[in-house]
């Protein structure tokens, strides 16, 4: 039997991260949301969406959310378990970082132009 998931290693420009509880990731670019009338449906609008890569990183004392808030344009490669990695390209640290100083884990939010899967 082949594992399906609960280890995974995530790169920020290369650089390894350690990882904490789960992490998520929605590759797609459109979001796609059913319009009805009176009359029943009509039909969807397609709209933009942006990729992101989210969940929480540990800090072993020397992460520093301040170098994470500063990145525009970095390589963000996640591989799971299964065989599958995640590119994230010009991505970016979207929203609030927050720092829970009782486990030492960071939670992050990276959007970014493009996530693309590998298998």
């Amino acid at each position: 039997m082949k594992p399906i998931g609960g280890t995974a290693y995530l790169k920020i420009n290369g650089d390894q991260k350690t990882l904490a509880g789960s992490w998520s990731v929605s590759p797609t670019t459109t979001v796609k949301t059913g319009v009805t009338g009176l009359s029943g449906i009509a039909g969807y609008t397609d709209a933009a969406r942006i990729p992101y890569m989210e969940g929480s990183l540990i800090d072993t004392g020397n992460l520093s959310i301040k170098e994470l808030e500063g990145l525009t344009d970095a390589t963000i490669t996640l591989e799971l378990v299964n065989g599958k990695t995640y590119v994230g390209r010009e991505m970016y640290l979207a929203g609030e970082p927050s720092h829970d100083a009782s486990n030492g884990e960071v939670s992050d939010r990276f959007e970014g132009k493009d996530v693309s899967e590998k298998k």
